[in-house]
């Protein structure tokens, strides 16, 4: 070993023992709790972006157990997007469906629809995967670019680690701590699509006693002016327009003690496709309020937080139904995190969630489920270069309906009197081969759990057909099992990270494919079969000398559906074999020297089809393979203030990614000031 290797084991050991010493409320929730950490810390000790949430401790990305990916504030600033979907979109395997301007859906490996479900998201701690239909709204994420510190992206499925509908992946968004970072900004975009669009960040606090941070923005567009396939109706676009807004407050109690109070507004109005493809136009309205407390006892650091979201989620589509849901969670968390010895870190932990929706567009009847859950995990330090984490979950999702329903419903209220139990692990070894080389070995069980539309409370009656929720719906259960290597490349100032996947998805719940005759006739969302995927990553990045920097990244992945006959070839609404692009590749290249920034992503992704609404049901049409590129120049004026112009799908006019509209080029131009 050379001695400049020596050295470099030798300085990341002390880093990792000051860390311990300085950060007592290191050994946070797994499952992304609060965020009491100073992250800004922990990047000066280790010279790079940091993760507690697969642990609890301070870790780089690649010594996770779980395949991760994290986004830095810098990158997010140099990608030029003006929102989360065009951040993610230049992250290694991750798949972004632009639907409209300000409509988009994320998945991670794959797996990508309309309303994808797969795909949980949290915002320090608090969940923002919409319950009633299991999906993002991203647009109305009531959260600011500038106020976000870091993405992690988080690979694969990780129910125990991170909560249920973890199955596909997690995106954990961490914004800055107010107790310990300032975060002042101004910020003004103008561009095509007739964009305005403008934010603010205002962080104010006593001496480390108490910081209080408060955001907004708000914005205004046009959508795209492509023209609407046929399938995906007539219905007409008109201006998009969002607004939030976002508390975030935190009072050190005592030299242990920390008490934190979040709230949260937003407002939408997007254009996009709805579950069955057809053009819809929705409002989002979504509230939130969320109290946590953090404590440092003998029994371990103790953390309890409570939490509320209101979704107002109203909709109309290409056919003329209007959907108009009015859903409300509650989540309850406790848990206990402690440190055995050196070797040895637990946590257990419980969780109590009530989510309840209106029934529409039939209106009358409310859907609601209490689940109580149940979680511990264990880390064990084999040896200074071997770790294994386990990590357990239960949950137990009691159903019920109150209310009426129309003549002829083919379900009373007692059907819903069910109880759906399930259960998720993780485990994860992790060898650090040698100073330049990590080898992770990963197996996992994820849960989807049923969403309320899915459950029944969408009922629906037209002269051409019915159509409600199914209370009988099972869980989808994702089994996955992976070997991942990254290895540290001086040459090039670099890294070589690698996985190959193996994974199985079973008792998919589809849109429809089940039946009750009548009369009246409805039809059900039903479990519809198994689907398996096998796939690779690879990523190379680095740096070439001061001023430049590059990546690129390549994704196979092939996916096997084994669906019931009538839910064949996207009968149904649901088909992951034919959407998923079996090649994914995306590039980047950065310079910055002095005041200037220059940043170029570019991304390819092969020949997939995608479903469309038919007379019959669903159908597929071929989307070709495409490559497209994002950039951004930026010049910092003086120390405040910095000029950038980007663009999005900047090598076509108009270009056909998805089964909808086809999306357009984009240029921004924006005015930012930071104090």
């Amino acid at each position: 070993m050379s001695p400049v290797s020596r050295s470099r084991i030798g300085r990341r050991r002390s880093v990792l023992r000051r860390c311990l010493a300085i950060l007592p409320l290191a050994f946070l929730d797994s499952s992304a709790f609060a965020q009491t950490v100073d992250y800004g810390a922990l990047e000066q000790l280790f010279g790079e972006p940091v993760t507690t949430s697969a642990t609890g401790q301070p870790q780089r990305a690649a010594e996770a157990p779980a395949a991760m990916e994290i986004v830095s504030a810098t990158q997010i600033r140099r990608s030029g997007a003006v929102d989360l979907p065009g951040v993610l979109k230049q992250v290694p395997g991750v798949d972004v469906l632009q639907w409209a301007s300000d409509n988009a859906d994320v998945s991670v490996r794959g797996y990508d629809q309309a309303f994808s479900s797969r795909l949980l998201v949290l915002v320090d701690g608090r969940q923002v995967y919409a319950d009633h239909y299991g999906y993002t709204p991203w647009a109305a994420v009531p959260v600011e670019l500038s106020t976000i510190r870091q993405i992690e992206v988080v690979k694969g499925p990780n129910t125990a680690l991170f909560g249920a509908n973890a199955v596909s992946g997690v995106i954990n968004i961490i914004t800055y701590n107010p107790l310990y970072d300032d975060v002042n900004t101004l910020s003004v975009t103008g561009g095509t699509q007739g964009t305005i669009q403008g934010s603010a960040t205002a962080t104010v606090k006593d001496s480390g006693r108490w910081a209080v941070r408060l955001s907004g923005g708000a914005g205004l567009d046009h959508d795209f002016s492509s023209p609407v396939p046929v399938y995906n109706g007539s219905l007409q676009r008109e201006q998009n327009s969002h607004a939030e807004i976002n508390l975030n407050g935190i009072v050190q109690l005592g030299s242990h003690t920390q008490f934190g109070l979040e709230a949260t507004h937003s407002q939408t109005i997007t254009n996009g496709v709805d579950v069955s493809y057809s053009l819809a136009r929705t409002l989002h309205l979504t509230s939130s309020l969320k109290g946590q407390l953090t404590a440092e006892t003998d029994f371990g650091l103790i953390q309890a937080v409570a939490y509320t979201n209101w979704i107002a989620q109203d909709s109309i589509n290409n056919l003329g139904i209007p959907f108009d849901f009015d859903n409300q969670s509650t989540v309850v968390q406790l848990q206990d995190i402690w440190r055995i010895n050196a070797d040895h870190v637990v946590r257990a932990a419980f969780e109590f969630r009530h989510n309840e929706v209106n029934t529409t567009p039939i209106e009358g009847g409310r859907v609601f489920y209490d689940t109580p859950s149940f979680s511990g995990m264990w880390n064990w330090t084999i040896s200074p270069a071997l770790s294994w984490t386990n990590a357990v979950r239960l949950d137990f999702l009691s159903l019920g309906r109150s209310g009426t329903a129309p003549a002829g419903y083919p379900f009373p209220n007692s059907a819903w009197d069910r109880t759906i139990s399930e259960w998720g692990f993780n485990s994860g070894l992790v060898w650090k081969a040698s100073e330049d080389d990590t080898v992770r070995l990963l197996a996992s069980r994820g849960i989807e759990l049923p969403n309320l539309a899915l459950l029944g409370s969408v009922v629906l009656a037209t002269p051409l057909f019915n159509s409600t929720g199914n209370p009988n719906l099972n869980a989808s259960a994702v089994m996955n099992y992976e070997a991942d290597w990254d290895h540290q490349i001086d040459a090039i100032d670099g890294f070589l990270r690698t996985a190959f996947f193996v994974q199985r998805t079973t008792s998919i719940i589809s849109l429809n494919g089940g039946f009750v005759p009548g009369p009246p006739f409805y039809n059900l969302p039903i479990n519809i079969g198994s689907s398996d995927a096998v796939g690779a990553e690879i990523s190379l990045g680095g740096r070439i000398a001061q001023d430049w920097h590059w990546g690129a990244s390549y994704r196979f992945e092939t996916i096997k559906d084994k669906f019931i006959p009538l839910a064949q070839n996207g009968a149904d609404f649901t088909d992951f074999q034919h959407v998923t692009p079996k090649h994914q590749i995306k590039a980047n290249l950065g310079w910055a020297r002095d005041s200037w920034e220059a940043d170029m992503a570019a991304y390819y992704q092969s020949a997939t089809r995608g479903l469309i609404l038919t007379m019959t049901g669903s159908g597929l049409l071929p989307v070709q393979d495409y490559f497209n590129a994002d950039a951004r120049i930026g010049y910092r004026i003086n120390d405040n203030l910095t000029l950038a112009v980007s663009g999005q799908n900047l090598l076509e006019s108009r270009q056909v990614q998805t089964s909808g509209p086809a999306i357009e080029r984009r240029v921004f131009l924006n005015l930012s000031a930071g104090f």
